[in-house]
């Protein structure tokens, strides 16, 4: 009896198994015969820029993207003069997505919209999708050295690496770096004689990178090394104990060669020499450019119109400082190091500029900032945190690493080791 129920069952699951073979070959067959009636269609996207603000630049191609929902194949098309051309698709409802990127100024724009469930049935039909942007930086700090480390108080070796965050190359031509000034060594607040301060950051010096606007690009995942003296910082010469050779640095702050009150001096070597394009503060020149080892508010920036007032310096109130204005508008990044976490209540920067700070252990510890990865896209590149927050955005770390995780450099250093 068993063997008979046994034998019983079984038949009746092959004739099942069967019958769900037969109806699949059904389906497709079927499917392949309608499919044969059905004729692929052509149609238009087209982009509306409408509310993008002034200002923001417009791409000169979108790259268009259109799933069908039904058989989940992605088409993609450019558009020309704003309008993509998509031919042989199946009729079906789709979604479309329409995107570019834009870098200018230090600053990338991300630009974009979208459609869902876009019944695209008729041959030469056109659909159009509104596009917005979203401003980021392109240009950001990516690592920060300026502790210094030494017996001697040696500060010759502080430098700063700026890095391309976005996908498109950006160039650095005329990019300005500053520490900015907000209070004095005592922590009282300058305030400064101009209407609207709060739409300022103030600057004692400012240090602007050559270039005609093309000459000096950097590719995405690059970056560029702004060293204060762009040389080997560890021979016995200068200071065995410091960690970093800066004789690869893309950009140093030396204008000519100069003989320092001690006796060091300072060479002009075969990095490209910055501009000292503000010298405000007390007045007294300087030869090179210092910023505390304690930390400080940086800046980065491009001047409207590519170049910077040198005279009629802003005031403080009660006081002979002086101090060059920048427009938070120009601002690509602010990173903001603080003397250790109790002045953080009074930092300089205010949000979005920066809502944070960071400190390291003590001056002359040696310690660097860096700021903390994002992402790592599949061919490598490094894609790295920026939420306008320092305290979120970067850590401290023992001691620098000049290009840390293999950062790219630019072809046109041609003498980086």
């Amino acid at each position: 009896m068993t063997q008979i129920l046994y034998r019983y069952i079984s038949t009746l699951i092959k004739n099942i198994q069967m019958k769900k073979f037969l109806l699949i070959c059904i389906a497709v067959l079927a499917f392949a015969s309608c499919d044969k009636t059905v004729k692929p269609i052509s149609v238009t996207v087209s982009i509306v820029e409408t509310a993008l603000e002034e200002g923001i630049p417009v791409p000169e191609t979108y790259e268009v993207k259109l799933l069908n929902l039904a058989t989940n194949m992605e088409t993609v098309a450019k558009t020309a003069n704003g309008i993509a051309t998509v031919t042989d698709i199946l009729p079906g409802i789709y979604n479309i997505s329409a995107a570019a990127v834009v870098t200018e100024d230090g600053f990338a724009y991300n630009i974009a919209g979208s459609a869902s469930n876009v019944n695209l049935v008729t041959e030469g039909q056109s659909q159009s999708i509104e596009v917005t942007a979203v401003k980021s930086s392109a240009l950001i700090f990516k690592e920060i050295y300026t502790s210094c480390k030494g017996d001697n108080y040696y500060i010759r070796d502080q430098y700063y690496e700026i890095y391309n965050n976005s996908s498109e190359t950006v160039y650095a031509d005329g990019l300005c770096i500053a520490a900015c000034v907000y209070e004095t060594y005592d922590g009282v607040r300058y305030n400064w004689e101009i209407a609207n301060p709060e739409k300022y950051v103030f600057a004692e010096v400012v240090w602007q990178l050559p270039g005609t606007g093309n000459e000096y690009p950097v590719k995405p995942g690059e970056s560029i090394i702004i060293a204060q003296w762009a040389v080997n910082h560890k021979v016995e010469d200068l200071n065995p104990a410091s960690p970093v050779d800066l004789s690869g640095a893309e950009f140093e702050a030396v204008e000519q060669e100069s003989t320092l009150w001690n006796g060091l001096v300072i060479t002009d070597n075969v990095a490209l020499n910055m501009k000292k394009a503000v010298m405000a503060g007390y007045g007294y020149p300087m030869p090179q450019w210092m910023t505390s080892a304690t930390g400080a508010p940086y800046i980065i920036f491009f001047p409207e119109g590519g170049s910077i007032s040198n005279e009629n310096y802003i005031v403080a109130e009660g006081s002979s400082y002086t101090a060059r204005e920048i427009p938070i508008e120009w601002v690509v990044d602010a990173v903001e190091a603080v003397a250790d976490e109790t002045v953080v209540s009074h930092k300089c920067f205010s949000a979005p500029l920066d809502a944070g700070a960071i400190w390291w252990s003590a001056a002359y510890s040696g310690e660097s900032i860096s700021r903390k990865v994002l992402e790592t896209k599949e061919d490598g590149r490094v894609i790295y945190q920026d939420t306008n927050n320092t305290t979120n955005d970067f850590m401290v770390n023992a001691e620098p690493v000049i290009r840390r995780n293999n950062a790219g450099t630019p072809s046109w250093n041609t003498w980086k080791k």
